[in-house]
């Protein structure tokens, strides 16, 4: 049996109530709401997490796309750089206009309309040159000193690089009073030194309204700006180049996000600033909020109501249990009268309604008169013995037998002698009964004595064969498993027999076992009579039939349990063998 848990012996001192209670908030309530915050926590984190990335891929879509005109704008430059048609036009000297409009008519007029057209963000694309015998119009321009002064000239001649891309106020050529704001990819046209008699510059100016647009499609999830090299604002608050820069410092008031346009030299220190308010990050985080809590509720109200609903009948009916026994105790057993239900409770609730009521009616019917009964029947039983005791006194009886024995070994009655030797020993024996086992040999030599009788009896017409292993003799057993057997197979099998009566006794020890087997042959049974005598074998001792059979079966079963195995057998006209085996045991290996 396992013992307590020495311990935790205090939780059975705590009541019930409590115990349920206990139960509830440690192992329901606290769980459920410890898990409804960090799912909170976590679903908070990961909302985050998602805008943060949404925003990110947000700023880089933008800076890509603005990234792929100012890239498409430098190749659109590249092309026309290496036009050679176009240096060796732009190189000439034309003695008069009329010189000059030829060649315009035949290179010049249509050089730029095909770029245009392929390009839809492209504004203008201007060529200056310092070769005065050219006239200005369409895309061709002098480089005078009125152009020299302008900002992205100043810009692009002091660059060492190529290929500029510039952000810079100018004159509106519409309106000569009004400034208005350039994107301008400005490259030096000095592809061919052979034709670099005049200085030539592209440039190629993109419309800040297809940049507005690209910002303007990602306005829904964050306010873009273009920073240029020293973080001054340029797109959309170009109007203020001089005088907004975006500080890092102005994250607090938001998210900032940041994307570079790109790696060539003349975009290198360009980038995309995006800020995104708290608020959205807060507007995401509060809509999950109210499915978390709603979904909090519901896991801690459902799981509160149903613990409630089955603790509490769990408990009240305990408690009636309860004080119904504590009845039992002073003799009251009254019934518990509610709904038991048919759980375990239930079942309990039951079971003690059928015990109190059964005792109930022991206590006022039955019980009462059976003890007066078993009272008479004692006195009935002791009555009995008194008689027999005085009507056979063993002392008497064995004197009596002594005498007899020594007046036969006077007169030379040898074989009397023996008998009633014999006859004296089995008494003495069967009076002087004990529930001690004994050896095989010491049970076989009180049957022994009951076979020399037996041949008395029948003189010469009766003979026993013995046939006992060394190894057997010393194994303990019942005492009268043998003679019983013996004697029934004397007064049935071979009592009706004409002719040599033979009984044979075997024993012999096999592993762990002892076996023994009495044989006679006796005038048998058939199928029938065999099979009514097994199933008699764990019948009534009060029955008349086979006794001595079943009373040895009866108490081998008593020794031995289970390990015992006991056979039958009979055929008509050759007799009966009966056998049995039991654990081995000898006084030496602990007995019975």
């Amino acid at each position: 049996m396992r013992k307590p848990i020495v311990w935790l012996s205090f939780v059975n001192n705590i009541p019930l109530k409590w115990k349920f209670t206990l139960i509830y908030l440690l192992c329901v309530l606290l769980p459920i709401l410890t898990i409804n915050v960090l799912f909170f926590q976590q679903m908070s984190e990961n909302i985050q997490t998602r805008e943060h990335n949404s925003l990110q891929i947000t700023i880089e879509r933008a800076a890509k796309k603005t990234t792929d005109m100012i890239e498409g704008g430098v190749t659109l430059s590249h092309s026309i750089a290496t036009d050679r048609n176009l240096y060796e036009v732009l190189d000439t000297e034309y003695a008069d206009i009329v010189d000059f409009y030829e060649s315009f008519n035949n290179m010049l007029s249509s050089k730029m309309r095909p770029f245009m057209s392929a390009y839809t963000y492209v504004e203008n694309i201007s060529v200056f040159t310092e070769n005065r015998t050219l006239v200005a119009g369409s895309n061709f321009f002098i480089l005078d000193e009125a152009a020299k002064r302008t900002s992205w000239y100043e810009a692009a001649s002091a660059s060492p690089s190529a290929v500029n891309v510039l952000m810079y106020t100018d004159v509106d050529p519409i309106n000569a009073k009004a400034s208005k704001g350039y994107f301008s990819i400005v490259r030096r046209l000095n592809e061919y030194p052979m034709f670099g008699r005049y200085a030539k510059y592209l440039r190629i100016d993109l419309k800040l309204s297809s940049f507005d647009e690209i910002l303007e499609q990602e306005e829904p999830y964050m306010t873009i700006n273009m920073l240029g090299p020293q973080n001054q604002v340029l797109i959309p608050s170009s109007q203020y180049l001089q005088k907004a820069v975006l500080q890092d410092n102005h994250g607090d008031d938001g998210l900032m996000f940041r994307s570079p346009l790109g790696t060539p030299s003349y975009i290198r220190d360009w980038k995309l600033v995006g800020i995104a308010e708290k608020d959205r990050f807060q507007t995401a985080v509060q809509s999950s909020r109210h499915f978390i809590w709603m979904l909090a509720a519901i896991s801690t109200l459902l799981p509160t109501s149903l613990i409630f609903i089955m603790l509490r009948s769990y408990n009240y009916r305990i408690r009636r249990l309860s004080r119904h026994m504590e009845k039992a105790k002073n003799e009251k057993f009254d019934l518990i009268v509610l709904r038991e239900g048919t759980d375990e409770i239930g079942g309990l609730i039951r079971s003690y309604n059928r015990m109190a009521a059964q005792i109930e009616s022991l206590i006022n019917d039955v019980y009462k008169l059976e003890i007066q009964q078993k009272d008479m029947e004692l006195e009935r039983i002791r009555a009995e013995m008194k008689l027999l005791q005085s009507q056979v006194n063993p002392h008497f009886l064995f004197n009596t037998l002594n005498a007899l024995l020594v007046v036969s070994a006077k007169n030379g009655y040898t074989e009397v002698t023996d008998i009633i030797r014999n006859l004296s020993q089995m008494l003495r024996r069967m009076l002087s009964w004990t529930d001690s086992p004994v050896t095989l040999q010491d049970e076989l030599h009180f049957t022994e004595m009951y076979l020399k009788i037996e041949k008395f009896r029948f003189s010469d017409r009766f003979d026993y064969v013995f046939n006992i292993e060394e190894e057997a003799a010393g194994c303990l057993l019942p005492k009268m498993c043998i003679q019983p057997i013996v004697e029934n197979a004397c007064k049935h099998g071979l009592q009706a027999v004409k002719g040599q009566r033979v009984i044979r006794i075997e024993a012999r020890r096999s592993d762990a076992y002892l076996q023994v087997q009495i044989e006679d042959n006796g005038k048998g049974m058939d199928e029938q009579r065999l099979t009514e005598i097994r199933s008699l074998m764990n019948g009534s001792l009060d029955a008349d039939e086979n006794v001595g059979i079943r009373n040895v079966y009866k108490r081998l079963r008593l020794h031995y349990g289970e390990r015992v195995d006991f056979y039958i057998d009979s055929r008509p006209g050759e007799g009966t063998r009966v056998s049995f085996r039991i654990p081995a045991l000898s006084s030496n290996e602990g007995g019975i």
